[in-house]
């Protein structure tokens, strides 16, 4: 039997990661750059459970578990409300989250690369009446071992 293919991925993204990120937050709004640590670990008290935790121009910790291809979140990013996303994989190397929190949808396309020391990541939000909230774009660079 093959493991789950979704807890597999989740577990190659296991360690330091630094990410350069774009954002825009409105249609006409001017990106925005800056970079966040991440540092990605097994949560030893939750079955295919991870902690994340990230410093940049904003900081926190996140729980997160897959339970089948649904994936518990202790928070959001932008704030502390809990919430689920669903996934799916395009292929063995990229995952697809689908999120609703705060009257925004979600859609987040991660790929891993480069035998697993790169991720590109695009994030898209839109409002409930389908109007742009945010677009996100990362690259990301794992951190060697030291």
């Amino acid at each position: 039997m093959r493991p789950n293919p979704i807890s597999d991925w989740f577990h190659r993204t296991v360690g330091m990661w630094r990410s350069e990120r774009t954002y825009i937050f409105s249609p006409d709004g001017k990106p925005q750059v800056f970079t966040t640590m991440l540092d990605i670990f097994h949560d030893d008290d939750v079955p295919q459970g991870y902690v994340i935790k990230w410093e940049g121009k904003t900081s926190g910790e996140m729980r997160i578990s897959l339970d089948g291809n649904i994936l518990r979140r202790s928070r959001d990013y932008f704030g502390n409300g809990a919430h689920d996303s669903v996934v799916s994989m395009l292929d063995d190397d990229t995952i697809v989250l689908r999120t609703e929190y705060d009257g925004i949808k979600f859609i987040e396309e991660i790929r891993l690369a480069g035998h697993d020391n790169y991720r590109l990541r695009r994030t898209f939000g839109t409002k409930a009446d389908g109007s742009f909230a945010l677009y996100g774009a990362y690259c990301e660079f794992r951190i060697p071992n030291q």
